[in-house]
């Protein structure tokens, strides 16, 4: 099984509102289908559909009109990457984290992976995505796709993980950083910068945040360039290093 997450900054421009980067959104399906990568899950970021939105509608508080403008944006986005994958030849459908998961205090406290393992089971990709969802001791909360990433990570150990983005990697003194475990990340902290856009869920710190937690649990990862044509075919169908490893095994 490979865990592939695309972030919303590959698939979308993220300094201008609900703007995809169509172009993006087809090269990165093309490798996807190409691959032909069995036991694939896929999760994509919302970008400029999601964050905008959340802080246009839901500033304020809990607002079913404001739940509902803001999934159906990132919805938008989701339908269209399906409908990418789908037209090269990937099988795909899509899990809407807002029927399928609530959470507690911001974190997943219950996910139904029924649909997900089925899909699995039948040689299709499940699609999922940061969205907006109910929290238990909130009312609701943002989910980013990158906690996705982590829970999924746990509960079902992928032989693979990998984290696209529009990045080569991890920066640390101007130079991509080919490995990084959880003691460096203490180092490199106060180095890693978040989004230059609008961005709800933390941009790349919180990234890394998440991605530190589950290699502190033996589970290896690697955050890439995914804007790059061919780097998402060389995760998928190789092991080369093509950009930040992180993980507990010192290097």
């Amino acid at each position: 099984m490979i865990l592939l997450k695309i972030g919303g900054s590959v698939l979308t421009d993220k300094s201008r509102p609900t703007t995809m980067r169509k172009d993006n959104i087809k090269m990165v399906a093309r490798q996807i289908a190409a691959a032909k990568t069995s036991h694939l899950i896929l999760v994509h970021g919302a970008g400029s559909f999601g964050h905008p939105q959340v802080v246009k509608y839901l500033s304020k508080g809990l607002s079913a009109s404001g739940l509902w403008r803001t999934h159906l944006a990132v919805c938008s986005l989701n339908t269209a990457f399906v409908d990418e994958l789908q037209s090269q030849g990937a099988a795909t459908l899509p899990i809407h984290p807002l029927n399928t998961m609530t959470l507690d205090a911001g974190r997943i406290a219950h996910f139904d992976t029924s649909a997900l393992n089925l899909m699995l089971d039948n040689k299709i990709s499940p699609v999922l995505h940061g969205d907006v969802v109910m929290d238990r001791s909130n009312g609701f909360n943002v989910l980013s796709s990158d906690q996705i990433v982590a829970f999924l990570a746990q509960k079902m150990r992928p032989k693979k993980i990998g984290v696209g983005s529009d990045v080569e990697g991890i920066i640390y003194a101007n130079k991509k950083l080919k490995y990084l475990d959880p003691d460096q990340f203490e180092k490199y902290r106060h180095e890693i910068q978040g989004s230059r856009s609008t961005d709800v869920t933390g941009g790349m710190l919180h990234k890394v945040v998440e991605l530190v937690e589950i290699a502190k649990s033996g589970i290896e990862s690697i955050i890439f360039d995914a804007t790059c044509d061919g780097n998402v075919t060389r995760f998928l169908t190789s092991n080369d290093n093509i950009g930040t490893v992180i993980s507990a095994e010192k290097k």
